[in-house]
């Protein structure tokens, strides 16, 4: 099979015209343009090639599409992310599957729980969110309040938002020793102790 860019098209002529200079010659020129058209259509391509944008594309994308969630100060794959899943939020709008697919693009992970399955009032969900590698501030957990609140149901309240940091197992080494003397302070009787001692 012969690959359209960097092709000629005498590859597929039969051998006495494909020979021929003027034959060759208006192939050559012929193959540049097509060459061009390929690169340009290249560059035009932005939806299908959003694994290779840059930022700033993406920024901008993400202004256009008015993705949900969006943060410029993400990184690059949690914008990518978003990005990428900005139809599909607007297809699932409303639903649970919304609010997991934005735990799953910014934090890799959570999971969303209806009222229904932990007795709670109607309307209400609690979200958990599993945080590995990075330390969830304030204004990320409010940040987070907001991203998932552009894709919720309207009716429906966040009653619950549980974070889980994994932590490392480093031992805790606690040292002591004992100096020459011992000092003891006496504190003062309080009220009800000076009752007793007096007879």
């Amino acid at each position: 099979m012969i690959e359209l860019k960097g092709s000629r098209f005498t590859q597929i002529l039969p051998e006495n015209l494909s020979r021929q200079p003027e034959t060759r010659a208006f192939a050559y020129a012929v193959g540049r343009q097509v060459d061009q058209l390929l690169a340009l259509s290249d560059a035009a391509r932005v939806y299908a090639a959003l694994g290779d944008a840059p930022e700033q594309l993406l920024d901008h994308l993400a202004a256009e599409l008015r993705t949900p969630g969006y943060d410029g100060g993400y990184p690059l794959d949690t914008k990518r992310a978003l990005v990428q899943s900005s139809l599909v939020f607007y297809a699932t709008m409303g639903t649970p599957a919304a609010v997991d697919r934005i735990l799953q693009a910014v934090f890799s992970g959570g999971s969303i729980q209806e009222w229904f399955d932990y007795g709670g009032r109607p309307h209400h969900f609690r979200v958990s969110v599993q945080i590995q590698g990075q330390t969830l501030t304030g204004e990320g957990m409010e940040q987070l309040r907001q991203s998932i609140a552009a894709v919720k149901r309207l009716s429906s309240r966040m009653e619950d938002l549980t974070t889980f940091t994994q932590l490392t197992g480093q031992p805790l080494r606690v040292g002591c020793a004992l100096c020459g003397t011992i000092s003891q302070t006496r504190l003062p009787l309080l009220a009800a102790e000076r009752q007793e001692e007096q007879p």
